[in-house]
């Protein structure tokens, strides 16, 4: 199945204090998942959740792709062994009053995963 998800958010903070959010490990830690997380292209990072559930294995692998400090950076998202990698992209953009954060995760969603999420009422 596939998985095309599109969030928009604006904070009323800098970019440049938006961007530590997706790039400090102490600060991804707080929001997304525990991590080993360098913003450097290239580098394979693990984001482990704080509990798993069926069809997930409890990790995701990821490596950052493409970067451009303060305005883009892109990831590419395994969530299971088998699964083909997904891409996460953060986008950047100062706004009056703030910045506008863009995140689009776009790939393929195994189908027992999609169904967890939806009971569970985290996805639709």
């Amino acid at each position: 199945m596939k998985l095309n998800v599109r969030l928009v958010e604006n904070f009323p903070h800098p970019p440049e204090k938006v961007w530590r959010a997706l790039t400090d490990p102490e600060a991804l830690r707080v929001w997304l998942m525990d991590n080993d997380f360098e913003p450097r292209v290239g580098k394979k990072n693990i984001l482990r959740g704080r509990r798993g559930f069926p069809g997930w294995r409890g990790w995701n692998e990821c490596e950052v792709l493409e970067i451009e400090p303060q305005q883009r950076m892109v990831w590419s998202w395994t969530s299971n062994q088998d699964d083909p990698p997904g891409r996460v992209e953060f986008r950047l953009e100062q706004v009056e009053g703030g910045t506008r954060l863009t995140l689009s995760h776009t790939g393929e969603m195994d189908e027992s995963l999609k169904s967890r999420l939806t009971q569970d009422g985290r996805a639709n």
